[in-house]
């Protein structure tokens, strides 16, 4: 009976450090994994609705195809895989964040109307180039290139 006993007593204690040992290893690495994404912030400037000179449609889907972008409100920047981009409007009249490209696999993001003051975010998940451009103002544009880590 005795020997019994001190064999429960040490399985105990082996399943009590091995729950343990389980539980702070998850502990440890769900906080690894629960970091916060990087978020880039690109503002749309006051003033950025009026359309600026020399601008065409004809130029305009010209340079998008090229990913140039000649105008001073464009933004290129580069991003890694799972990580944000916030678009704040600072404007006085409402914008879009509209994809015309993305990766394959990729979604293509739609802010709908961003008011003045307001923001859209969109984190992607998907390495590859985006291009986008508000529908309202298609002089505003950009490429957003997401690397891999």
């Amino acid at each position: 009976m005795k020997e019994m006993r001190r064999r429960v007593l040490i399985l105990a204690i082996v399943v009590i450090a091995i729950v343990v040992t389980a539980t702070a290893g998850y502990i440890y690495v769900g906080s690894l994994s629960s970091a916060k994404p990087i978020v880039t912030v690109i503002r749309i400037p006051k003033g950025s609705s009026t359309e600026p000179t020399g601008f065409s449609v004809a130029d305009f889907q010209t340079n998008f195809v090229n990913g140039t972008y000649p105008f001073p409100v464009n933004v290129t920047v580069t991003i890694g895989v799972n990580n944000s981009i916030e678009w704040v409007n600072d404007d006085t009249v409402g914008h879009t964040v509209t994809a015309l490209v993305a990766p394959a696999g990729a979604l293509k993001f739609n802010s709908g109307l961003i008011s003045e003051g307001k923001s859209f975010s969109v984190t992607l998940n998907v390495q590859g180039v985006y291009k986008y451009t508000c529908a309202w103002h298609n002089w505003l544009a950009g490429k957003i290139t997401v690397n891999s880590p």
